[in-house]
């Protein structure tokens, strides 16, 4: 029986995607740039290539967080703003004004009644939990597990072991993984043997390296699948 739930934060439960677009708009506007919607794309660019870069351990943490704007506004031709102060601005709005997913909240009280529910994110940890506290997700789940805390990303085989020693009476056979990222969620599911689903709710490009066990677009087809899943037990 599926009764122990994984779930990825950002652009799985979180829409990370528009949050951050908001906090990006909102330093351009602090530093009275006019904004420009290319601006956006160049940003997802950016920010996804150097997060992929930290999930094969390419970077740090540290250095992600220190270089990305500056890296961003240099390729925008706007390296006279301060990198560092554009990030300030963007952490402080990204960390206070967070968006779910349409019908997330919704998918996590339905979860909650199927068994536990446990947070699996890269995320940094203030930013994090001051996002989860505004949106009410604390009351919607069992337990958080924040990389920044645990000092590994995922999918370091030290961050899923981490997870799997501190939820109690989990089995490979009893959890499922949830989350939309191949690279990080459904690479650290494979290699743990446990079964994954893949929100592909932004429809991303698959992976010829990286297979899930199940891929869905939408909330509702995660139920119908562990419906399945428990039929066919």
């Amino acid at each position: 029986m599926k009764n122990i739930f994984l779930v990825d934060a950002d652009d799985t439960i979180l829409d990370f995607q528009g949050a951050s677009i908001n906090a990006v708009r909102n330093a351009f506007f602090v530093f009275g740039k006019e904004w420009k919607e290319e601006y956006a794309t160049v940003y997802k660019r950016v920010n996804d290539n150097l997060w992929e870069a930290l999930e094969r351990r390419e970077i740090t943490r540290a250095q992600l967080l220190k270089t990305r704007f500056s890296l961003y506004l240099r390729e925008l031709g706007l390296a006279d703003i301060d990198g560092d102060k554009f990030n300030e601005l963007y952490l402080t709005h990204l960390a206070t004004k967070p968006l779910y997913v349409n019908g997330a909240k919704a998918f996590l009280e339905k979860l909650k009644g199927l068994g536990r529910v446990y947070i699996v994110t890269n995320g940094t940890e203030k930013i994090q939990k001051s996002r989860f506290s505004i949106l009410g997700i604390n009351d919607l789940i069992d337990g958080v597990f924040i990389s920044q805390t645990i000092g590994y990303d995922k999918p370091a085989k030290e961050y899923t072991d981490y997870v799997i020693k501190h939820v109690d009476g989990f089995t490979k056979e009893n959890a499922v993984w949830i989350g939309d990222s191949l690279s990080a969620d459904i690479k650290s599911a494979n290699e743990a043997g446990i079964t994954s689903i893949w929100f592909n709710y932004y429809k991303k490009p698959a992976s010829a390296h990286v297979k899930p066990d199940y891929i869905v677009d939408n909330f509702d087809k995660i139920f119908e699948i562990l419906q399945n899943i428990e039929e066919k037990a």
